[in-house]
């Protein structure tokens, strides 16, 4: 049996009387596409990095492809891991083609720079996000949109075994939404990659992710698809302000024809 793509087990981040992340269990197995919704602050973004490795959690265990983080050659681990972090969207300063920005997610000591297999499997992950034909483009000049799918091919390149995507729908429009939500679904069936993506509409994922993850500092409800989740979750994820909205779209969390929106 194949060890979990990831399991966090007791994961705090942050001082015990006031914690980032408390308490964080969590097993991802290949080929599972996680989304993970919470509100402003809660954490997600410092999970992903936890997870990434690129800060390091106060207590607990990380354990990636059946190793110990801590205790593992890092590098030899976080090779198999792709991140599109949270996109901070500002006007690059020097010249870079396209293909070059990509590139940049692929390790040097196995990939030649001027490699034919490296320049094939380049096009080819700019083709999954419909960039190929802008390969030789200055990114300095493509739309916002257009940048966020460069660096999501940057973080796919490498065919990682985890991806980790914070917030990678931001610049995209609803149609893009969809075809990244749609290719993020092919790619965990016909790869086995497992994906871990923070998004904060539970209904635009809900129909291509396998389960959810709702957070605030720590995790209070794990729904699995067609499972419902509870009013009491969304308060305390949320407040006692938050305006419960019911309808019959679908969404995982949702019982026979109602969910809870804030």
């Amino acid at each position: 049996m194949n060890a979990p793509v990831v399991q966090l087990t007791h994961l705090r981040f942050g001082p015990v009387d006031h914690p980032v992340l408390d308490d964080i269990n969590l097993t991802l197995e290949a080929g599972h596409f996680l989304g993970i919704v919470g509100p402003n602050g809660a954490g997600k973004s410092t999970l992903l990095n936890v997870v990434a490795g690129l800060i390091k959690p106060d207590a607990g265990h990380i354990d990636l492809m059946g190793q110990c983080l801590r205790r593992f050659n890092r590098m030899h681990l976080l090779k198999d891991v792709g991140f599109l972090h949270q996109l901070h969207d500002h006007q690059p300063s020097m010249p870079m083609r396209v293909r070059d920005v990509v590139a940049m997610g692929l390790r040097t000591y196995h990939w030649p720079w001027n490699s034919v297999a490296r320049r094939d499997v380049i096009l080819q992950t700019l083709s999954l996000v419909d960039m190929e034909t802008f390969a030789d483009a200055d990114f300095r000049f493509l739309s916002g949109g257009q940048r966020q799918r460069v660096r999501l091919a940057r973080a796919l390149v490498r065919r990682p075994r985890l991806l980790l995507l914070d917030e990678p729908s931001a610049s995209l429009d609803t149609v893009r939404q969809e075809k990244l939500f749609k290719l993020l679904r092919r790619l965990c069936d016909e790869t086995g990659m497992a994906v871990i993506m923070v998004e904060h509409d539970i209904a635009a994922i809900s129909s291509h992710v396998d389960s959810v993850a709702c957070l605030n500092r720590r995790i209070h409800h794990h729904a699995m698809r067609g499972e419902n989740i509870p009013e009491a979750v969304w308060r305390a994820m949320y407040g006692d302000h938050i305006h419960i909205v019911s309808h019959d779209a679908g969404c995982i969390g949702c019982g026979p024809g109602e969910h809870d929106h804030g």
